[in-house]
């Protein structure tokens, strides 16, 4: 008779158990997941091109720009995980021309930051990204860090 109550009490824990999983599965964040996509990037990069880079690059430049850049951006952060990288700052984009250019593609740094530009005026625009920080805002993590080692 133990046994089975020993038996009935662990089919109950179970159940019990697996309600509890469900119901943390069907918990939803507000504001759901930020996904950033190469495919909707260059969606949003290509008809936002001045005409004059336009007329020099399309959308397979665009992709060409922008994977050399994720290709940096994932090398750098494999190198040393701690190490602060910059979105289409100036090593990317040093980086970018690097490469493009070993692929025989000339682009100007022009168009290269332009279209880092538009990649980070898109992530910005579907809140991957935050405004820049600001003078005060760096003064005060600057000081938070001298004090906390």
């Amino acid at each position: 008779m133990a046994a089975v109550f020993l038996a009935l009490g662990l089919l109950i824990l179970l159940i019990l158990v697996g309600l509890a999983f469900y119901w943390q599965g069907s918990i939803r964040l507000p504001g759901g997941a930020i996904s950033y996509g190469v495919e909707d990037s260059i969606m949003y990069i290509t008809p936002r091109l001045s005409e004059s880079t336009r007329e020099v690059i399309g959308a397979r430049s665009v992709r060409r720009i922008l994977e050399w850049e994720m290709k940096f951006l994932q090398d750098t952060l494999d190198s040393d995980p701690d190490h602060v990288v910059v979105l289409g700052g100036d090593v990317a984009s040093a980086y970018v021309l690097e490469q493009t250019a070993r692929q025989g593609f000339e682009y100007t740094p022009a168009v290269v930051d332009e279209v880092l530009q538009l990649q980070a005026d898109y992530m910005a625009s579907i809140g991957a990204i935050a405004d820049p920080v600001s003078e005060a805002e760096l003064s005060a993590i600057e000081r938070f860090e001298e004090r906390n080692g």
